[in-house]
C-alpha cells in the first residue's frame, strides 16, 4: 500500500487491533466513499469509489505491481469512516499493535489516538 492510496493510515484512530490486523475510525473530511486493496507479494488488486482519489488503470479498479514493504499478504478496506487493514508480516502501514475498545496497550499506551501518534511518527 503506497503513499498515494485512498486513505492516510497515520490519521486512522485504532478501535481494535491484534498483532498485524486492525480496525479503525477514519474521521477526516475526505472519508466519503469506499476503497480497497488486496496484495500478494508485489501484485495488488485495487478498487476506489472515492472523490479525489488517484486514478486507477481501469477507471475505479485495476491491478498494480508495487513494493508494499515486502509483505507477503497486505489487505486494506475502507468504507466511509471505517478502515480495516492487515499485513503478514506487519509493515509501516499496518504496524504491530494491541488495541481493545479504543485503548491501545502496545506499542504505546493511549486512548483514541491516531496510528501516527501511537507509532511516534
Amino acid at each position: 500500500m503506497g503513499g498515494d492510496d485512498a486513505i492516510d493510515e497515520e490519521r486512522v484512530t485504532l478501535c481494535c487491533a491484534l498483532c498485524c490486523a486492525n480496525c479503525g475510525f477514519y474521521g477526516t473530511e475526505d472519508c466519503i466513499g469506499c476503497s480497497g486493496k488486496a496484495g500478494l507479494c508485489c501484485l495488488n488488486c485495487e478498487f476506489c469509489c472515492k472523490p479525489g482519489a488517484p486514478c486507477l488503470p481501469c477507471c475505479c479498479c485495476g491491478p498494480a505491481i508495487e513494493c508494499d514493504g515486502c509483505s507477503i499478504l497486505n489487505v486494506q478496506s475502507h468504507c466511509c469512516c471505517m478502515v480495516a487493514t492487515a499485513a503478514l508480516p506487519c509493515n509501516d502501514e499496518v504496524p504491530v499493535a494491541v488495541t481493545i475498545l479504543g485503548c491501545t496497550i502496545f506499542p504505546k499506551c493511549g486512548c483514541c489516538v491516531p496510528v501516527g501518534e501511537i507509532m511516534n511518527r
